[in-house]
């Protein structure tokens, strides 16, 4: 613990005077540093007020037009709506190209027109309970059905409603204009007053353009005056922020002498520390496959010896069993009219069914007896426990054992087919290795692959697996005199190309939590590469699948066993 604070304390100092040196490499950025960030941090924040500024005041903009707008519809209910108050109330049943050629439109028009003359109202319009436009300053969009109107909706409920928008060209009262401003505003016009029923939805557009503009210039005279202000307090900064550079500078030389021994310490702490995690994983890896190996030999041993017992004795009991058929079928023969008694018996028991059963049971019991044999067989050339030392082994018989413990996970199950082995085994000799460890190359290797199919499983329908089976594929071949190879390759998804870069660290996985540590590929890489003196790769592609191979001398040479002794 004390060394990793030590490291990362050392490692701190250095990326510390690495970010203060210039690209020279002699002088401190802080100068530099400080005139992007104080410029930029200047002009963001002018940046902010000039948009806060404007964000507020077009708001207060929005609130007084719309109060205006809504003082004007008051003046419509009072001085317009007793006039025309029952003709708009009642022209439901009028078509629409009469109802913008009626005389009482045309008369409202202008009384409008006089009422707000000198206002900045550009356009009115006036719905009925039913959406439909009743009046509008332009006489072309009278009849319209805005009932589906969102605005209107909202008015109509007894809530006012308004939207700023800009418009290239715009109709307005007698006349058309151009780049606009506009706040259109829906409000409810009621019958008596504020609290009177609701008549009619009044929309007015009101012409804010030099309001905004207002606006505008007095946002410019906001930013210029920030910009002026914050530049004086910049220029002060600055003969500060200079004379700390000086100073800073000074002690950076004297820091500079004793940083390639700190530099150095640090390299050698950190060289230290990832030896002593290589060691312990290693450690606790060799006892967990130790203790691993005790347990599967010793069950495998308390198997065998019941096992053994029942197989021996199972050829006495199928002799036995043919000896007493053929003794029974002796009497039926001879005494084919058995008394009532042996004939009831014979009856109870199904004598016939017996005779055709008995030999099939035994041999299934024969069969059963000799995959358990298997097993036991297959477990103890797994665990290799008294074969902690380098000697020659058959390669086929190792492989051959992991499959048959991996036998549970390559059958079928609801969510995909079997997963297909395929052998293309070499002639190979016998090749002197760990044949424990190397076993427990393959199962990392094998495990690996299933776990990659029954993910991809996942994403697929139980069809498309059926038209693309799951394959696993073992090559073994003899390279050479002094070589052999072996290829574990699978048709999954494939691992993508950042992936394979680190695929043999240590404690890197893609798993998820608690299903994957990190160490298998990083453990099998060391025993392969270090005790046995070998090469292990790995050449994917996505969609394609992937493919180990491994590669290692038929002969162990000294220097690999005692590297290999010295790491047990």
């Amino acid at each position: 613990m004390f060394i990793k604070c030590k490291l990362k304390a050392i490692m701190l100092f250095d990326r510390f005077l690495l970010l203060n040196q210039t690209s020279s490499g002699k002088r401190f950025k802080l100068l530099r540093n400080f005139s992007i960030v104080s410029l930029s941090t200047f002009i963001l924040a002018t940046l902010w007020l000039a948009v806060f500024y404007r964000q507020r005041a077009i708001h207060d903009l929005i609130i007084l037009s719309e109060e205006n707008n809504v003082a004007l519809t008051q003046v419509f209910s009072n001085t317009l709506w007793p006039k025309y108050g029952t003709f708009l109330s009642s022209t439901q049943t009028i078509p629409k190209q009469t109802l913008a050629a009626d005389p009482r439109i045309r008369q409202l028009y202008q009384d409008m027109l006089d009422q707000f003359e000198g206002l900045h109202v550009v356009k009115v319009k006036f719905f009925d309970l039913q959406g439909r436009t009743v009046f509008s300053t332009e006489l072309s969009q009278i009849g319209n059905d805005y009932s589906q109107e969102s605005g209107f909706l909202t008015a109509r409920s007894g809530t006012i409603v308004s939207q700023l928008e800009h418009r290239d060209s715009f109709n307005a009262l007698e006349t058309t204009i151009k780049n606009r401003q506009l706040l259109s505003s829906y409000i409810p016009v009621r019958e008596a007053g504020a609290k009177g029923k609701i008549v009619g939805v009044f929309e007015l557009y009101t012409d804010v353009t030099p309001l905004l503009e207002h606006v505008h210039s007095t946002q410019r005279a906001i930013v210029l005056g920030s910009l002026l202000s914050l530049a004086a307090l910049y220029s002060i900064l600055y003969l500060f922020v200079r004379r700390a550079d000086h100073l800073l500078e000074k002690q950076y030389q004297q820091l500079q002498e004793s940083e390639g021994r700190y530099r150095q310490q640090a390299s050698e702490l950190e060289q230290t520390l990832s030896e002593l995690q290589q060691t312990q994983t290693q450690i606790l890896q060799s006892e967990k496959m130790s203790s691993l190996g005790q347990l599967v030999a010793g069950v495998a041993h308390e198997i065998n010896n019941p096992v053994s017992f029942i197989h021996g004795n199972l050829t006495y009991v199928q002799n036995y069993a043919q000896n007493l058929l053929k003794l029974v079928q002796s009497y039926q023969r001879h005494y084919p009219n058995p008394v009532d008694e042996i004939r009831a018996e014979t009856e109870a028991i199904d004598l016939t069914f017996i005779q055709e059963d008995l030999p099939k049971t035994l041999d299934s019991m024969t069969v059963g007896s000799d995959r358990i044999r298997e097993i036991v067989l297959a477990l103890r050339i797994f665990s290799r426990l008294n074969e902690a030392e380098i000697k020659p082994v058959d390669i086929h018989k190792g492989i051959e054992s992991t499959l048959l413990i991996l036998q549970h996970r390559l059958k079928a199950c609801p969510e995909r087919p079997e997963i297909e082995v395929i052998r293309e085994y070499g002639s190979l000799p016998l090749v002197e290795c760990y044949s424990g460890l190397l076993n427990q190359v393959f199962m990392n290797i094998l495990s690996n692959a299933i776990d990659a199919l029954e993910e991809e499983a996942k994403k697929r329908t139980y069809q498309e697996c059926l038209e693309r089976p799951w394959q696993i594929k073992l090559r073994t071949s003899l390279l050479n005199d002094q070589w052999v190879q072996m290829a574990i390759a699978d048709n999954g998804p494939g691992i993508p190309q950042p992936v394979q870069q680190r695929i043999f660290d240590p404690f890197f996985t893609t798993k998820p939590i608690g299903k994957g540590t990190g160490l298998g590929m990083s453990i099998s890489y060391q025993i392969i590469t270090e005790r046995h003196g070998g090469i292990l790769s790995c050449v994917s592609t996505p969609n394609q699948g992937t493919e180990f191979v491994i590669q290692i001398p038929i002969q162990q040479s000294v220097g690999n066993a005692n590297s290999a002794s010295n790491v047990n």
